[in-house]
C-alpha cells in the first residue's frame, strides 16, 4: 500500500511540475468546455458561432480549415472545407499544397469544443503573417448539432 501511494505522490509531483513550467500552464480548476475559447481570447484571436460559419459556408465567403487529421477530415468535415492538419500546416503551406490568399477570411475548426488543434493552426497562421483569421470553436461536433450537412470523401 505505501508503494502505491509513493507512486500516486511523485505522480502528482511530476504533473504539478511539468504544468508549471509550461508556457501556458493548464488551470487547476476551471471550465473545460471553455478551455479552447479562454485560451483565444487570451492570444487576441477573434472567435465566430455557428451563425457566422453557417453564412460563411453558403456565400463562400471564408476559407474554412479543418485542423483534424487527414483520416477524420476524410470521414466527415463542414462542406467546402480544406484539410491542413495543424501537425502539418507549415509543410502544406511551404509545397503550396494549400494556397491562401492573404485577403481572404480565414476561418480554422476541429472536431469541438474541447480540442485545440483548430486553435493551435490559427496560432499559427497568425504568425506567418495572415491577419484574417478566425476560430469556430465548436468544431465539427457543433456544426452537426446545429443541423450542419458534413461532406465525406470515401
Amino acid at each position: 500500500m505505501f508503494r502505491v501511494l509513493a507512486i500516486f505522490i511523485l505522480a502528482t509531483a511530476c504533473s504539478a511540475s511539468v504544468n508549471w513550467l509550461r508556457r501556458a500552464p493548464l488551470p487547476l480548476r476551471g471550465e473545460w468546455s471553455k478551455h479552447v475559447e479562454q485560451r483565444a481570447l487570451q492570444a487576441g484571436l477573434q472567435l465566430v458561432g455557428i451563425g457566422t460559419l453557417q453564412r460563411a459556408v453558403a456565400a463562400h465567403g471564408a476559407r474554412v480549415l479543418d485542423a483534424r487529421p487527414p483520416a477524420d477530415f476524410r470521414a466527415g468535415h463542414i462542406p467546402g472545407a480544406q484539410s491542413m492538419p495543424f501537425d502539418i500546416a507549415a509543410e502544406l503551406l511551404t509545397s503550396m499544397q494549400i494556397e491562401l490568399q492573404r485577403e481572404i477570411p480565414i476561418i480554422t475548426y476541429c472536431a469541438r469544443n474541447d480540442c485545440d488543434e483548430g486553435l493551435e493552426l490559427a496560432l499559427f497562421l497568425r504568425r506567418t503573417g495572415y491577419t484574417n483569421i478566425t476560430l469556430f470553436a465548436g468544431g465539427l461536433a457543433e456544426w452537426r448539432a446545429a443541423g450542419g450537412t458534413v461532406e465525406s470523401e470515401r
